[in-house]
């Protein structure tokens, strides 16, 4: 097993010792297997690229013949320097991002790509002090260091650059990643790459990773994508986060993607969008459950194990056939009573409420007073407008908490 960090340097010669130049470079393919093709040359007379089968050997002193055949990069090809060397990359199985410190080459066959160093060995082969630290790790805890490699099955590297990422849709395990972890790598990548590697996600997945962008990243994302695929995303998103991105377009860009959207999601977002023009409606959800007071629990119970997963379910609100809000009940107390108990019976008719007016800071101070997690918004006509829950408001006034 070679080093990349071993070769960088090397001199070039001719086999009958008449100096070329010296290794500064390797190309290799940057899709399917990571083949090794071309050396770059550092010469008098510039960079020279030549084809790896023109060599006799690159362990020890490189050999090409004195007529070597010069070359170009071609698009497919990517360079180790540029490319791979100081970048991060995605450790499938350790599930983390880390930067390449070296690049581990394998002879035979042929000369490939075999995987990667990511420890403080391959930094110190940069600095030739890898005999000096070996000896020195050894005298202090009587072991020798060793290689951090991760063979290149078990990485993926987060971007090549060129325009090309390298990540086989049946291979791509990011998954594993949560997705506030995977969307912080991801803000550093170019737009271009970053759809790519959306694209390669499942769309709930990739609705949690979006969501997890700073706002900025998801107006250019969401300015540069079909409306076909923006409403995908979006249909797998949480409303509110969905009307958050689409507030950031234009009203033409909003309108292309909205009118892609399934009837379902769009209902949601029209809910949801007149209420943005007041500080407590940009914190509004629409993600809550309802029942109707004849409803009995076994009804209740059976449609909430049916219905999609609320992260802020927290209560349930009961809604007469005037639409009207007259009570609310918590999840504990539904699953106290007998099946066949209508909800009327059990629920608190006195709902805390707030309008779309009511100040945030007042909104906060309600749910601290009646401990509450989250307070229905209501109009005029005690009609239910959405939901917001404490930590939204919490984040929304103290930001920096």
């Amino acid at each position: 097993m070679l080093y990349f960090a071993e070769l960088a340097g090397k001199k070039v010669v001719t086999p009958e010792g008449v100096k070329i130049g010296v290794l500064v470079d390797l190309l290799f393919l940057g899709s399917g297997q990571p083949l090794v093709t071309k050396l770059v040359v550092k010469t008098g007379y510039g960079r020279h690229i030549i084809p790896i089968s023109n060599t006799k050997t690159i362990n020890g002193t490189i050999i090409v013949p004195l007529e070597y055949q010069r070359a170009v990069m071609e698009d497919n090809e990517l360079s180790l320097n540029t490319h791979l060397m100081d970048q991060q990359i995605i450790d499938i199985k350790g599930n983390k991002v880390i930067r390449v410190n070296d690049v581990a080459i394998q002879e035979k066959p042929y000369y490939i790509i075999a995987g990667v160093d990511v420890g403080l060995l391959g930094i110190a082969r940069w600095m030739h002090i890898e005999q000096f630290l070996n000896k020195f790790i050894l005298s202090l805890f009587g072991t020798a260091m060793t290689s951090n490699f991760l063979p290149w099955d078990d990485i993926q590297p987060v971007e090549l650059s060129r325009g090309k990422v390298v990540l086989k849709r049946e291979e791509t395990k990011l998954t594993r990643l949560a997705p506030e972890d995977l969307a912080d790598h991801l803000e550093r990548l170019s737009v271009k790459n970053l759809s790519k590697i959306l694209d390669l996600l499942p769309t709930e997945y990739e609705a949690e990773v979006i969501a997890n962008l700073n706002l900025s990243r998801q107006h250019v994302l969401f300015r540069s994508l079909k409306p076909s695929r923006a409403a995908r995303i979006l249909a797998k998103a949480d409303p509110d986060e969905a009307v958050d991105i689409l507030l950031t377009l234009s009203a033409k860009r909003r309108d292309a993607i909205v009118n892609e959207l399934d009837q379902e999601t769009k209902a949601n977002i029209d809910t949801l969008m007149p209420l943005t023009k007041t500080d407590l409606g940009n914190l509004a959800t629409n993600e809550f459950f309802t029942a109707d007071p004849e409803e009995t629990c076994a009804n209740v119970k059976m449609r909430l194990k049916k219905s999609a997963d609320f992260s802020g379910l927290f209560y349930i609100y009961v809604i007469n056939k005037k639409t009207e809000l007259i009570g609310v009940c918590n999840l504990h107390e539904l699953l106290l009573q007998s099946n066949d108990m209508p909800v009327y019976k059990f629920m608190a008719p006195n709902v805390v409420t707030i309008s779309l007016t009511t100040p945030p800071t007042l909104a906060l101070k309600k749910m601290i007073k009646f401990k509450f997690f989250a307070l229905p918004i209501i109009n005029e006509k005690r009609q239910m407008m959405g939901l917001v829950t404490i930590d939204d408001l919490v984040e929304s006034i103290h930001p920096n908490l």
